[in-house]
């Protein structure tokens, strides 16, 4: 809001704020006339509140207005996810319905005037993108362009969310190219040489944006994760906290509470974690999440659960994506306040794995060889 005064203000120091680099010390004393905000010396929440300018703008300065906008912008990006999982499995558009569009947490975090709107639709949009460009092969500049801008804003507010989406997104590549081999020899010698490429493709483009990734990146991500942790749990946060564990800042610690990581991203708070009606709603939530996978682990008795990834490509993205993002929220996370609101990205595309997971579990086995449909949406 504080910007959009300087806009109109001081239109010369808004230009320079808004497209130059000023440093903090400059900035205080431009902004003696206005409130100082700590978070400036934050470089991707700095970001954050110029992409919100040309929003407060439109709104009139109000709250409710610019709320609006931004909710009807970011609910454009999750529309996009919606038509491209109704896409692939057109029957289940019921049940995508309440994966991907009424998740209650998903709409009150992710429609607000907060970084978690904008980077949860770029990453709805990542994904829209690359689905026409690179596995129906639309090659158009729209769809490249989608790509780009939302790995821009990923990279610009929370680069962990990109790190989650590489190595799915290579895999999802990597089976569609697999599954058009007709020989079955050929598919068992070439799979695993093409899913090691992939990775290795995947890494390597997180290696060469080590510089953009800053604290995220690779040689640096562990020690972020592992200090934000330790700090989130002190009792300053007013113990909405959880402990997943003691852990050392290498690959061997960080795998040491991966389990715990994942389950606490994606199930936590539960019913016996509640001190606040926040909490209370978001473990209402959970429970529902929680006992429709242990239904879907019952049934398919854990080993054929994994096994039925690789039924779908999209099924093995959406699914790795979850448990990656799960992964790397929940080794730097502590705070229930916190989790709630960070979790809200990998919620549809986890849920929506569980949706398929289960319709194919419920097919016949003629019914399961299906054609991947490559119709226009």
């Amino acid at each position: 809001m504080w910007l959009v005064n300087v806009l109109f203000d001081k239109p010369d120091d808004f230009i320079y704020l808004y497209f130059g680099e000023p440093d903090i010390s400059e900035f205080y004393l431009l902004q003696s006339d206005y409130n100082y905000s700590y978070w400036v010396n934050d470089k991707y929440a700095w970001f954050v509140a110029k992409c919100f300018v040309p929003v407060v703008f439109l709104g009139g300065k109000s709250y409710m207005s610019s709320a609006i906008i931004v909710a009807v912008i970011s609910y454009l990006g999750v529309w996009r996810l919606f038509l491209v999982f109704t896409r692939e499995f057109p029957s289940l558009t019921t049940q995508f319905k309440w994966a991907i569009l009424y998740v209650p947490s998903v709409i009150f975090w992710g429609s607000g005037i907060m970084k978690d709107s904008i980077t949860f639709s770029a990453c709805c949009i990542y994904v829209h993108g690359f689905y026409w460009f690179f596995t129906q092969k639309k090659y158009k500049p729209k769809y490249l362009l989608a790509i780009l801008a939302a790995a821009y804003f990923l990279i610009s507010i929370k680069p962990y969310i990109l790190l989650a989406l590489l190595p799915g997104s290579m895999l999802w590549f990597v089976t569609l190219r697999v599954n058009k081999i007709k020989s079955v020899f050929l598919k068992v010698m070439f799979t695993p040489t093409l899913v090691v490429l992939g990775l290795l493709l995947g890494v390597t483009l997180l290696d060469k944006l080590g510089d953009s990734l800053g604290k995220y990146s690779l040689d640096k991500v562990i020690g972020t994760a592992s200090s934000a942790q330790r700090d989130l749990k002190q009792s300053y946060y007013g113990g909405n906290t959880f402990d997943i564990g003691d852990y050392d800042a290498s690959i061997a610690g960080v795998m040491s509470v991966a389990d715990k990581a994942i389950f606490a991203t994606l199930f936590r708070p539960t019913l016996l974690d509640v001190k606040n009606i926040v909490m209370a709603l978001s473990a209402v939530e959970n429970t529902f999440i929680l006992i429709f996978t242990i239904y879907l682990l019952f049934k398919l008795k854990i080993f054929r659960f994994f096994m039925l990834l690789t039924a779908h490509p999209l099924l093995m993205f959406s699914f790795m994506f979850a448990l990656f993002f799960a992964f790397s929220v929940g080794v730097s996370i502590s705070n229930f306040g916190t989790l709630v609101r960070l979790k809200i990205p990998c919620l549809p595309f986890f849920l929506s794995s569980l949706v398929i997971m289960n319709y194919i579990l419920n097919m016949t086995k003629k019914d399961r060889n299906w054609e991947v449909t490559d119709g226009p949406i």
